[in-house]
């Protein structure tokens, strides 16, 4: 019963296989129904706006006809079928063609922008649980991270755990420059290969990579700032 009703050429349509399906009917008796109100004398005209004949593939490969048709023809169809399962269906399809048309008569700029979402907020599930099943901190920050963009569709500045620094706030507790600080972890090789992670710190991906140092990095970064201070003034 997914997908009763779909778009086709700019309008609300449901086709007979569905409707076979969906009211237990064979769906060559469905096909005889729609051929005879079509082929009917009177009224002919209306009724074939109502329906536009295509074909399908069966299990076996065979090409069979079937009909798409909007809500008119449905209401034709259907207003045969009787029994209180047979209202439960014809209450469910007219809920499915209300809204599928409320859906077409939105601005495509607002039905781009749904689209734009629903693709955000599934990147955004694929990311978190991704981040879920990751044994490392720091990836499973990235990822979460990376989620939070998607949904959001902005940058965002990264919340680092406390056992991570920026570079301004490893200067700040060493008293150096920054220039400095990056002259030294380059020095030692302090830093890992872009977007990978050592004992020393992690590479986040912002708009602009940045190396956040762990505990262990802002030492070694204390042990050599004097020998570095040295080379700095001569």
């Amino acid at each position: 019963m997914n997908n009763l009703v779909i778009m086709k050429d700019r309008q609300a349509v449901t086709d007979s296989l569905k409707v076979a399906d969906a009211f237990n009917k064979n769906h060559r008796d469905v096909m005889r129904a729609i051929s005879t109100k079509i082929n009917s004398a009177q009224n002919c005209a209306q009724f074939q706006k109502m329906f536009v004949e295509a074909a399908y593939q069966d299990a076996s490969g065979k090409s069979n006809r079937m009909y798409y048709m909007n809500r008119d023809g449905f209401t034709f169809i259907a207003m045969g079928f009787t029994g209180r399962k047979a209202d439960d269906f014809k209450l469910k399809y007219i809920q499915a063609f209300n809204e599928m048309e409320n859906r077409i008569r939105q601005p495509k700029s607002e039905r781009l922008e749904i689209m734009r979402k629903n693709s955000a907020t599934k990147r955004a599930g694929v990311l978190y649980k991704i981040a879920m099943a990751t044994d490392s901190n720091i990836s499973r920050q990235k990822l979460l991270h990376k989620a939070a963009e998607a949904l959001t569709g902005e940058k965002l500045v990264p919340v680092m755990q406390d056992k991570y620094y920026s570079v301004e706030e490893v200067g700040q507790q060493l008293n150096l420059t920054t220039d400095l600080i990056d002259e030294i972890a380059n020095q030692i090789h302090l830093k890992a290969e872009y977007s990978g992670q050592n004992q020393y710190g992690s590479w986040i991906n912002s708009d602009i990579p940045e190396w956040f140092y762990t505990k262990q990095g802002i030492e070694l970064i204390d042990m050599y700032k004097f020998i570095a201070r040295k080379n700095h003034e001569r």
